[in-house]
């Protein structure tokens, strides 16, 4: 039986240095499956006014309104509908209740970004399955993530895989309150705004955006990448035996094989990771802000460093 820990204590160290495929639309023998799933950060909470994905003929998967979305960027929401064809448009409207207004995304999917969806559905990836056995699938969601300030990520996901596609940015606009909802308490626009942010935001948020605002420039900075790696440190004399799940700040995640855990890699900043040692799993959380500035700081003082976060095990065994 596995134990998990999630006992760690995490430090940052750094090492100084010295010194178009062209290949069109879904063919009709190439078509892949997908759903369409809306997503949005933990703690910033939205609702779908309305939108679809779609192309110059048809509309593919329609937005809905399915309620509060506030579960965080890991999840992919709810499956809204789907389609087999290569969508060219997107269009989304939806209220972001920690910044009492709404935005819309209104924008063609270029074909530089169609060729990409096409490559990633075809080359798919390789998966390793709850038995610990690898094989050989691909992508089943679009996935829309909408954050603060209007930023828009396009991911395709798949089981323990995302992988980010293109980022847009949307416009604030105006729905009034009695088109978003029914209206029962006949609320007026602010009225709306105010109730629902009392009632959506967690205190704990709404304490942080009085202090500093709502970080609207956040999500865009956590898609930046940093060449970096984990340096593990144990009581005793261990290693990481088995492949790392690894999810990321900008809403990425991945599996990584045992044998790749030691390189310095480019990634985006870690949010979660699980370990996998000789006996035991450990598993880590990481506060995107406290590591984002911490990365920061390092390589604006030392833009050529090669940067390790160091993670040692807080349990004996």
């Amino acid at each position: 039986m596995k134990i998990i820990h999630k006992l760690f204590t995490l430090g940052i160290t750094m090492l100084l240095s010295c010194n178009n495929s062209n290949k069109g639309n879904m063919k009709t023998e190439e078509k892949f499956n997908w759903a369409a799933t809306v997503t949005a950060p933990f703690n910033y909470p939205i609702e779908i006014h309305k939108g679809y994905l779609g192309n110059d003929k048809k509309m593919m998967a329609a937005f809905i309104n399915t309620g509060l979305n506030q579960d965080g960027w890991c999840y992919d929401g709810d499956a809204l509908s789907g389609g087999n064809e290569m969508p060219t448009q997107l269009s989304l409207t939806w209220i972001s209740y920690a910044e009492k207004k709404f935005w819309k995304i209104e924008t063609a999917i270029n074909k530089t970004t169609q060729d990409k969806i096409q490559q990633l559905f075809k080359e798919g990836y390789m998966n390793k399955d709850l038995n610990g056995a690898w094989s050989h699938i691909t992508y089943k969601k679009i996935t829309i993530g909408l954050a603060p300030g209007g930023t828009v990520i396009l991911w395709l996901t798949g089981q323990n895989k995302r992988t980010e596609i293109v980022n847009y940015q949307a416009v604030e606009t105006f729905v009034s309150v009695n088109e978003f909802y029914r209206n029962p308490r006949e609320h007026t626009q602010q009225e709306f705004y105010d109730y629902y942010y009392d009632a959506s935001v967690s205190k704990e948020t709404q304490e942080y955006i009085k202090r500093n605002g709502v970080p609207v420039k956040l999500w865009e900075d956590y898609r930046t990448k940093y060449k970096y790696r984990f340096n593990l440190h144990f009581y005793k004399t261990d290693k990481e035996s088995f492949d790392r799940e690894s999810e990321y700040v900008n809403g990425e995640k991945e599996i990584i094989k045992v044998e790749d855990l030691s390189l310095y890699q480019s990634k985006p900043l870690p949010s979660y990771c699980r370990f996998w040692f000789s006996l035991y799993n450990a598993e880590a959380e990481f506060d995107g802000e406290e590591v984002l500035n911490a990365f920061k700081k390092i390589s604006k003082n030392h833009p050529d460093a090669t940067i390790e976060i160091e993670a040692r095990v807080a349990f004996m065994y």
